[in-house]
């Protein structure tokens, strides 16, 4: 299965959303929403802004979509989930570990 369809998958299960309620969350139009079964099929990948619309709509980075290590798409889940400030700190941290 593609990245994109599997990252989709996981995200929507994460979310508990179905197809239908991410493309209305995702403000995707009755014509394009025929895709979104495509896309968790992997038969295609959405461009780029449909993309970061799915993201909002399922609470994740654009970014995880992308991502092939799942140990770097989990990373990318808890990054996004952390406030701006623990952000800082964090990076702080990781600057002194390497």
């Amino acid at each position: 299965m593609p990245v994109f369809a599997r990252r989709f998958v996981q995200a929507r299960a994460r979310a508990g959303m179905t197809l239908e309620q991410v493309a209305i969350a995702a403000e995707i139009d009755d014509a394009a929403s025929v895709r979104m079964s495509q896309y968790q099929r992997g038969v295609h990948t959405p461009r780029f802004n449909i993309a970061q619309n799915l993201a909002k709509a399922l609470d994740v980075p654009v970014e995880y979509f992308y991502s092939p290590d799942d140990q770097t798409a989990e990373l990318l889940l808890r990054w996004h989930a952390l406030p701006k400030a623990k952000r800082g700190q964090l990076l702080k941290s990781l600057d002194e570990s390497l």
